[in-house]
């Protein structure tokens, strides 16, 4: 997602001005003086990446060849507080592509392209396809509820929201989606502009027609979210947008490439944690929570539309931030964060069995934190630290002839943090029949609680212990990578637990 007429070293100049503070004027950022919450860390994550191997790039912020949208989103934010070179080089890369007079429109949308050179349309993509493509992604998004891209004046010829088609793949990125600040408004919500690839040739996966819709729906999605509050937490706007894809594009399922990099094959890094890859691998939590409450608005799941109901920055409405807002729409549909969120990291240890694309789609299986093969009736003990919203397995195998007996059972005692601070703990009991039970632990206020399941090598493969940490206690607005620019106050948690073979 770099930028149509920029160079690579003008990123990495912008870059390395927004990792060093962005030569802001002054010592404390307006949101946080107001109690709003303030524009996210200077970093940026992958929105619409290229299919990198797990061996590209890197997982952490300040990648070059991160996100364009929120790289872009977080200069439109700080804007007004750059001077000097660094506010000449922010005007340049937030300055929309010049591709030409040519355009095709909707009520509601604008397609601007070029007529010929190396921006022009070709193959299989046309002005026109484009235009169906977006007019289709806004009906859906408006008919389920969702506030429309704040009209943008005149820029662009006129106040509807433009999509500019540039050469963007031969950079190596599908698209992206600028906020623009918007006198006279509310400062949190933007309208915005976006870019297209103009004919998504150099992507070996997928098809022409397959990128463009999920990068449509995508970056579109990014339009849609700074309507309601363009200083929401990136993590939050990169998982709900990549979730939003497979919703409207159900049967491409492009996502799925960023499965590694999330809960599913990293349970042990935070849900919010604003890393590179992680953000987008993000989205399954989304994918579980709304096939647990499925109910619809329109053609889009509600729990998601409720998140970010919360999160707008309006008057007269109290602004979340995005932990508080996931929370409040999850406990509003009757699932809990607290108790919810072992739950999800249990239902990681099956995917194949418990995502209803699971299996079909080949989701990723991470190994158990700890692993034991009991042979006798004698205690084992163990212990794992758990960060804030993430999890850690220990994996308990029967074997041996004293295990033999049908009757065999283990037993299960945990010491947890307070239980106030999030803790639980689930046990998935994997058959032999390929069937799985899974039971949860109940806790007491102190954290401590214990549980009895199978354990006969007859009947049972194996049993996992699944211990989460679901606080959302954050000291906020001090430059973390981590929701409301925060950091847990709940990490690295102790979890202790024992064992215990019986017949």
């Amino acid at each position: 997602m770099r930028f149509p007429a920029r160079t690579a070293a003008l990123l990495a100049a912008l870059t390395a001005l927004l990792a060093s503070g962005l030569s802001v004027a002054g010592g404390v950022p307006a949101q946080a003086a107001s109690g709003s919450h303030h524009a996210q860390a200077a970093t940026s994550s992958l929105a619409r990446l290229p299919r990198l191997s797990t061996k590209a790039g890197t997982d952490e912020y300040g990648d070059t060849r991160g996100d364009a949208t929120m790289y872009m989103r977080r200069l439109a934010l700080d804007y007004d507080h750059l001077r000097g070179d660094a506010r000449i080089q922010a005007r340049a890369s937030l300055a929309r592509p010049n591709v030409g007079p040519a355009k095709t429109c909707t009520a509601n949308i604008c397609v601007h392209y070029a007529t010929s050179g190396s921006d022009a349309p070709s193959g299989q993509i046309t002005p026109a396809l484009v235009l169906s493509t977006l007019q289709r992604i806004y009906d859906i998004y408006q008919s389920s509820g969702y506030r429309m891209p704040e009209p943008d004046g005149n820029r662009g010829g006129d106040s509807r929201t433009d999509i500019y088609l540039a050469n963007i793949g031969s950079q190596g990125y599908y698209g992206y989606c600028a906020p623009e600040p918007n006198p006279g408004s509310n400062a949190h919500h933007m309208p915005a502009f976006c870019v297209l690839d103009n004919d998504y040739a150099e992507f070996r996966s997928g098809t022409p027609i397959t990128n463009l819709d999920v990068t449509a729906a995508h970056e579109f999605f990014h339009a849609v979210q700074f309507a309601y509050d363009a200083t929401e937490d990136p993590w939050f706007m990169e998982s709900t947008a990549v979730w939003m894809e497979d919703e409207v594009f159900d049967a491409i399922n492009d996502n799925v490439q960023y499965l590694p990099f999330g809960p599913l094959r990293k349970p042990g890094q935070s849900l919010d944690k604003n890393t590179a890859f992680g953000v987008y691998g993000g989205w399954i939590f989304f994918r579980w929570l709304t096939e647990h409450r499925p109910q619809l608005t329109g053609d889009l799941p509600s729990v998601v539309l409720s998140m970010w109901q919360r999160a707008a920055a309006d008057a007269g409405h109290k602004d979340r931030y995005s932990l508080q807002a996931v929370k409040g729409a999850m406990k509003a549909a009757g699932l809990p964060l607290r108790s919810a969120f072992a739950k999800f990291a249990a239902a990681n240890r099956d995917p194949a069995h418990t995502y209803s694309e699971g299996a079909a789609n080949h989701y990723p299986l991470a190994k158990p934190t700890k692993r034991f093969k009991l042979r006798s009736t004698h205690r084992t003990s163990g212990s794992v630290r758990v960060d804030h919203l993430a999890a850690a397995t220990a994996r308990f195998v029967p074997k041996g002839k004293r295990l033999r007996h049908k009757k065999a059972k283990l037993h299960l005692t945990v010491n947890m943090a307070d239980k106030r601070h999030g803790s639980g703990a689930m046990v998935t009991v994997f058959l032999r029949s390929g069937k799985t039970k899974v039971k949860s632990v109940h806790l007491s206020k102190s954290g401590s609680g214990a549980v009895t399941v199978p354990f006969s090598t007859k009947k049972v493969r194996r049993v996992e212990l699944t211990m989460a940490n679901a606080s959302t206690r954050m000291r906020c607005w001090i430059g973390g990578r981590f929701s409301c620019e925060g950091q847990p106050k709940d990490m690295n948690v102790l979890e202790r637990f024992t064992a215990r073979p019986r017949r």
